[in-house]
């Protein structure tokens, strides 16, 4: 038996083994130094792709117009080529300020591996609050806000909010409009179920001449491209939605008898109410235009039901060359088919926006209020003249409201009982308002980060 050549095969087995497993072992070795390198990699596309959109972020905040996107290098800090970008940006739609931004992002060494990271920025509208009030203001027993508030003045508040409430003032001066006797008080007070939700003194105002919207340019933008309705030559115009998207306009002929009403400083003898009206025949049927505004040089009434996105603004330009228009809610004012839906209203009015002493019993209204000069009101009126009318039972906003002076739609005695308006009121925020305002509605000027996602290749 020959051991030598035994022996010869045991050690080529054995150093095939061991080949075999340095094999396997440098394999795993290479393997594993590649998975680390395109993990590597993969995080290195993320910060290329994070990098695209803080990038964007910079071009929005110079060029907030500017939606073409980017395609461009990325460079480490210490200045070396190491991967690439590309930003595509998707412009608001229409009536929104949201603007999409989509990076992707690779290393030169692995440009196959890419990360995609998807951003939403907006301009938050100044409809981010459920009420926002210029003046001091009371919320009574029976007053209900679902939504922020805020007020530049003191804010009594005996009703009932769900939201933070805040005012600019540590203590104000309340007066007998508001069931005191000229007596300070703390910023917020009342009998209010949730003081936690109450801050005060915040250090901010709202600045009401920034919420004062450019009425020349609404003018101008319904001159071009919405409807424009000039002065009647009557009492104004009553604006009636439907709910397949149209509108129908009728000229006022004439109004009911004149009424005593007291409007939070004097009484005043005036009628709010129609009486008689005709149809504008070209003005029957007519779609929302496609900017979606319509700015009336006229008092305007408006009812129906909302299809579509749309603004009414009631003006008389040039500012301060005569008697300031008001808007006045005629009847119900619904989103079809229900508050569910992208339906958006604005009524902007250059003075006031007045729920008139014939309203209904139960008056809802869906919209975005502004009063800009004036305030957002029922008068008072006077009960041994009216009892059959002055007092209501509901009322109900969805929406926002923005009243530059005194705001209520009701009036109480100093035992809290109604003596005119509405016995209860209750006060919806819409939050599709933030960055859905409807047309023409002011947002502020800075982005604000909406939401962040990383989504996979196949997702775009």
């Amino acid at each position: 038996m020959n051991k030598r050549g035994s022996t010869l095969i045991i050690v080529i087995v054995f150093t095939g083994i061991l080949l075999l497993g340095l094999g396997a072992i440098i394999s795993l070795l290479i393997s594993e130094q590649r998975i680390v390198q395109r993990r590597v990699a993969s995080e290195q596309a993320f910060q290329v792709a994070e990098s695209g959109v803080n990038y964007y972020r910079w071009v929005l905040a110079h060029n907030p117009d500017d939606y073409t996107g980017a395609d461009d290098d990325y460079y480490n800090n210490s200045g070396e080529l190491i991967g690439h970008y590309t930003v595509v940006v998707d412009e608001p739609e229409s009536g929104s300020s949201v603007i999409t931004i989509t990076s992707t992002g690779y290393t030169y060494d692995y440009p196959n591996t890419q990360r995609i990271i998807r951003v939403r920025y907006g301009n938050p509208s100044y409809a981010e609050f459920a009420f926002l009030t210029n003046s001091n203001v009371w919320f009574g027993d029976t007053e209900e806000v679902n939504g922020r508030l805020h007020s530049n003045g003191g804010i009594r508040m005996d009703g009932t909010v769900d939201s933070l409430t805040t005012t600019i003032r540590e203590t104000y001066i309340c007066g007998p409009e508001h069931g005191c006797a000229d007596e300070e008080q703390p910023g917020v007070w009342g009998a209010g179920e949730d003081p936690a939700l109450w801050d005060f003194p915040i250090a901010d105002a709202v600045d009401f001449d920034i919420i004062t919207l450019d009425l020349e340019e609404m003018n101008t933008a319904a001159t071009e491209a919405g409807i424009l309705l000039e002065n009647s030559g009557t009492y104004g115009y009553h604006l009636v939605f439907q709910n397949d998207g149209t509108f129908d306009v009728y000229t006022v002929t004439s109004l009911g008898n004149n009424v005593w009403g007291h409007d939070g400083t004097n009484w005043v003898y005036e009628s709010n109410t129609i009486n008689t009206e005709s149809a504008v025949s070209e003005y029957q049927n007519v779609a929302i235009p496609d900017n979606g505004i319509i700015f009336v040089e006229d008092q305007t009434w408006v009812s129906g039901e909302i299809n579509g996105r749309v603004t009414v603004a009631a003006a008389n330009l040039p500012e301060g060359s005569g008697t300031n228009y008001d808007i006045i809610i005629h009847d119900d004012i619904e989103y079809y088919p229900d508050r569910n839906s992208d339906n958006v209203l604005g009524l902007i009015a250059q003075e006031d926006i007045l729920v008139p002493l014939y309203s209904p019993t139960d008056l809802t209204i869906d919209a975005a209020l502004i009063a800009q000069n004036g305030h957002v009101f029922r008068y008072y009126y006077y009960p041994p003249y009216y009892p059959s009318d002055t007092i209501k039972t509901n009322i109900e906003t969805y929406g926002t409201i923005i009243t530059n002076t005194l705001w209520t739609w009701s009036w109480v005695n100093g035992e809290g009982d109604i003596l005119s308006g509405y016995e209860n009121t209750n006060t919806v925020y819409d939050p599709n308002l933030l960055y859905s305002p409807p047309p023409f509605f002011p947002t502020r000027d800075d982005f604000e980060f909406i939401s962040w996602e990383e989504i996979s290749p196949n997702e775009e």
